[in-house]
């Protein structure tokens, strides 16, 4: 009723797999001559071991040959051909061993008494008894003085040499009792160095832009860190531990009943009600229960010796009856509908030296197991299968079926067992005779060292190798993520690199000597008050008397207000454009539209109030910038203040248009015959070439302060992007990590030829 599969893809388990088919065959017979021989060593000393492992037909030939002899021992010559040459030997060897030993008391068995005489009828022979000295001290060798009935001395005296190869051998069976640790080789350091850096660059790795691969690159980067925090750094710091089996499956299929049937004890709670595991169960031997209690393995979970519904434990129980390492933890349904059980067990079976998935036949073609299965093989982790309560009716049809899914699947060399419908007994186990196959194949693995290494190494191995796609997947996502915020950074460049242009165009095209500061400019120039603040301070004097009898502003003042009204305006309607241009774009980028607030659609709030702040600083800076030309100049000196404000006033019109004072288009319309006189003016203070340079230096220090302002307001959407923390080129360390990963997990090699 059981079908397994001839050999386990996994190479570790090609020996265990086909053992289940040779035990039908041999098992009793196996079983026979093992319990003899252990009965044996049982009602036996340490000195007794030792005579049935050597064969003596050779003293049991040769003792007939003396004839005084034949008599005492006659009795015991016919017992040993008709039993088996062991028993035969054993009193042979109590009979040797007691002259020496003289406690006659202790063995009043009738023969000892003639073969004691026998040694003495030989007088001449004192060598014989210097090798009999030793023996008390070494119990093993009675044997040796079976020989020594016979005359020929020479050959018993080679024969002690016997019992000094048996004396080590004793000690030799005693090593296994005590746990020697595993120093590991230096290639395991240094591949556990590799996968800690390699761990640090996952960790610090982040995708907090909205991308297609952003939520995918997330799942996987905290899988494979769970993955190594649960399972390669604690396996890899310990080969030698328990080998960890992971019962993993479907909802309703059996795997705490199959826990239990296994380890032959109600360990795990099994019932109707779903999800029955709710947090997840680990059973060991007793002896092994130390390794899994240090929390070493699966560290992010609670140990606890009671059963729990939380899922942050792990419910830790032993079973005499599981043989020593070996240890199976029955898992959360893979299929639960609540989410944290889900990923509770896909954690576990990242964890997992062995998977086994347990599947019933009417929930074996589901697609989430198979899934699982899926990434289970491309991880490397080794599998076994059951396919638990099959009607008999139809086992062919439905084993037949799921063989062919295994093998589309490249899990066909994954063994599968076969367990049909059974009653359960009184404790709720499957019967014996319907789980002995499967429970005879984990056995054999668990009393076998090498093929639990086996599979530890090669699932271990897998794992490593599955680490390099997976962390060129990252990198990728990595890379995706700085180029949107590279590409986000770049659209809101544009937006303000415009701004910037359009500001300087209304600076050089005269649009801004239009309205309100070409009237004030008209009224400033043509009245002939820009020439009186230019000659003395009597004009100065004058202004400011009429101006405090009639409440009129000092001349130049509207002038100024003006132009400082038309600069704050073209600053913040480049802002505002340059901001909506920035939030248009941005919305059309799928990271972008998930950064946007609706403020970023408009400039900011207190623009207005430092765009102010700006012009009146500029405007005091093109003051100090004429005074400081013009300080050596008689009518500069002899205005003072006034005259300065004056010379300003004209510096600050001639940055407005691009030929600085030159009458052409709108200066014509304006007044050019006052416009030319005001020029002639000022080159006469400052001369022609200083009053360019004058305008020129103004205009690029009023672009060079818009352009701060406007880069204020860009930031407030590149901050954003740069919150996201892609500035230190995480896929570039996360390649380089990976490398290291793969350099150290081909010089381990742990299955001998890495692929």
């Amino acid at each position: 009723m059981t079908t397994h599969g001839d050999a386990v893809g996994p190479s570790a388990l090609s020996a265990v797999s086909t053992a289940p088919e040779k035990t039908e065959a041999s098992e009793e017979k196996g079983r026979v001559s093992t319990v003899a021989a252990d009965a044996e060593k049982d009602h036996s000393d340490g000195t007794e071991t030792v005579a049935p492992r050597q064969p003596h037909p050779e003293p049991v030939a040769d003792a007939p040959a003396p004839p005084p002899a034949k008599r005492t021992v006659k009795p015991r010559k016919k017992a040993a051909p008709a039993a088996a040459a062991e028993k035969p030997a054993e009193p042979v060897a109590e009979t040797a061993a007691d002259p020496p030993a003289k406690p006659e008391p202790t063995e009043p068995e009738p023969t000892t008494e003639p073969i004691a005489p026998e040694p003495a009828t030989d007088p001449a022979e004192p060598a014989a008894e210097k090798p009999a000295e030793p023996v008390p001290g070494t119990p093993a060798e009675p044997v040796a003085e079976t020989p020594a009935v016979k005359p020929a001395a020479e050959p018993v005296a080679e024969t002690p040499a016997e019992p000094v190869a048996a004396t080590p051998a004793k000690p030799a069976a005693e090593k296994p009792a005590g746990p020697d640790p595993v120093e590991p080789p230096p290639a395991v350091g240094r591949l556990a160095t590799a996968l800690s850096r390699l761990r640090a660059a996952i960790g610090g790795a982040t995708y907090p832009l909205v991308m297609p691969s952003a939520d995918e690159a997330r799942r996987i980067g905290a899988a494979l860190v769970s993955q190594l925090d649960d399972y390669l750094l604690p396996r890899l710091a310990r080969l030698d531990a328990p080998l960890l089996v992971v019962v993993g499956g479907s909802t309703g299929a059996g795997k705490s009943t199959l826990v239990n049937s296994l380890v032959r004890a109600p360990v795990s709670a099994a019932g109707v009600r779903r999800p029955t595991t709710r947090s997840p169960l680990l059973v060991s031997n007793p002896t092994d229960l130390p390794w899994f209690r240090q929390g070493q393995l699966l560290p992010g979970l609670v140990r606890t010796p009671e059963s729990s519904a939380d899922p942050r434990t792990l419910q830790i129980v032993s079973a005499p009856a599981l043989g020593a390492g070996l240890a199976f933890l029955d898992a959360p349904d893979i299929d639960s509908v609540v989410d944290r059980n889900r990923a509770l067990a896909a954690q576990l079976l990242a964890a997992a030296d062995l998977w086994l998935f347990v599947t019933t036949a009417a929930r074996y073609a589901d697609a989430v197991p198979w899934e699982l299965l899926t990434t289970a093989r491309l991880r490397g982790t080794v599998i076994a299968l059951v396919l638990d309560r099959v009607p008999y009716e139809a086992a062919g049809d439905v084993t037949a079926h799921l063989t062919e899914m295994l093998a589309a699947r490249d899990l066909g060399a994954a063994p599968l067992f076969v367990l049909p419908e059974a009653q359960l007994d009184g404790q709720g186990l499957i019967p014996e005779e319907t789980i002995r196959p499967l429970h005879n194949w984990f056995g054999q693995l668990a009393a076998d060292a090498n093929a639990r290494g086996a599979v530890v190494r090669q699932t271990l191995d897998g794992a490593l190798a599955a680490l390099g796609p997976a962390v060129a997947g990252l990198a990728d996502a990595a890379d995706e993520q700085a180029r949107a915020a590279k590409a986000l950074d770049e659209r809101v460049t544009v937006a303000y690199r415009n701004a910037r242009q359009t500001m300087a165009e209304g600076l050089r095209d005269g649009r801004l000597l239009r309205g309100e500061v070409l009237a004030r400019w008209q009224e400033f120039v043509g009245t002939g008050e820009f020439l009186r603040t230019l000659e003395s301070k009597v004009g100065q004097l004058r202004d400011r008397i009429v101006a405090a009898i009639t409440g009129r502003p000092l001349p130049g003042r509207n002038l100024q207000v003006a132009l400082e009204s038309q600069l704050v305006t073209l600053l913040r309607g480049v802002a505002s454009d340059a901001a909506e241009q920035a939030y248009a774009a941005w919305q059309a980028h799928p990271a972008g539209a998930a950064l946007l607030e609706p403020s970023l659609q408009h400039a900011s709030a207190d623009l207005p109030e430092r765009a102010d702040r700006l012009v009146r600083d500029w405007q005091q800076w093109v003051l100090g910038l004429v005074r400081q030309e013009g300080g050596d100049k008689r009518i500069v000196a002899r205005g003072a203040a006034y005259a300065v404000n004056g010379a300003g006033l004209a510096v600050m019109i001639a940055v407005f248009t691009s030929t600085a004072l030159i009458p052409t288009g709108l200066e014509v319309a304006v007044g050019a015959g006052t416009t030319v006189a005001a020029q002639k003016v000022l080159e006469a203070v400052f001369g022609d070439q200083a009053i360019r340079t004058l305008a020129t230096r103004a205009r690029e220090d009023l672009l060079q302060r818009a352009g701060k302002l406007l880069d204020q307001e860009a930031a407030r959407f590149t901050d954003r992007t740069s919150a996201a923390g892609l500035d230190a080129d995480p896929a570039a360390e996360l390649r380089r990590a990976g490398a290291e990963v793969a350099e150290a997990r081909t010089a381990l090699a742990l299955t001998g030829s890495p692929k």
